[in-house]
């Protein structure tokens, strides 16, 4: 994906997106997999879209325990303006899961005032305010997920939130391997794996890598 085909720029001429990304000082980087991308509290004002490869959004409490956050994609947009949360006390990264390709731009830069008060300045901030929004109802989805109390719950809401927003005629995909998905549901990866084996044997879910299938829920009756 070119720079200027992210989301950050929709409905902007290419034309106006280069000179906007030239305007904006923006920096792009490669970073192989296993690499971290950035931490916030070394980068306050930074911001992050991924143009090619997945990441993850990982934050450490403070007594070191890793939980994900977030997948991010290609097209994903990440930094503390969007994290929703003033705490002190725990770290974030993102971390690369495979090579990635990442546009940095500095809140700052796109956020000023612009000399010429041009149209399509004003637009990226709108984009921006979209994104943020869009965040806000991930962080809702996730909070619905942790807020389930047993481990086949949140999996269960998991999947559901996963098979909702995958479009029509493609085969819903669980962003993460069994290890980070424990860590993003927050529960012990040996236990979420019999809660899976259990639940392939009822016939409720079925996963080939990770593609996925929900039959029914488990409270439906037949």
């Amino acid at each position: 994906m070119l720079p200027e085909d992210n989301i950050l720029f929709k409905g902007i001429e290419q034309s106006d997106c280069r000179r906007m990304i030239s305007c904006f000082n923006a920096d792009i980087k490669k970073f192989k997999s296993g690499n971290r991308i950035m931490d916030y509290s070394d980068n306050p004002d930074k911001l992050g879209i991924i143009l090619s490869g997945t990441a993850v959004m990982v934050r450490y409490d403070i007594n070191g325990v890793r939980s994900i956050m977030e997948s991010l994609g290609e097209q994903s947009i990440f930094g503390v303006y969007f994290t929703f949360t003033a705490s002190q006390r725990s770290g974030i990264e993102i971390i690369a899961e495979n090579a990635c390709e990442v546009m940095f731009v500095r809140r700052s830069e796109i956020t000023k005032r612009c000399e010429n008060a041009c149209q399509c300045h004003s637009r990226v901030v709108e984009n921006l305010l979209e994104l943020m929004s869009e965040k806000a109802v991930s962080l809702n989805e996730r909070i619905e997920v942790l807020s389930q109390r047993s481990i086949e719950d949140k999996l269960i809401s998991c999947l559901s939130i996963i098979e909702e927003k995958t479009p029509k005629g493609k085969a819903p995909q669980i962003p993460f391997s069994t290890t980070a998905l424990s860590d993003y549901l927050c529960v012990n990866r040996s236990a979420l794996q019999r809660e899976i084996t259990r639940l392939k044997k009822e016939g409720i879910l079925t996963i080939s890598k990770r593609k996925f299938k929900l039959y029914r829920y488990p409270d439906q009756n037949d």
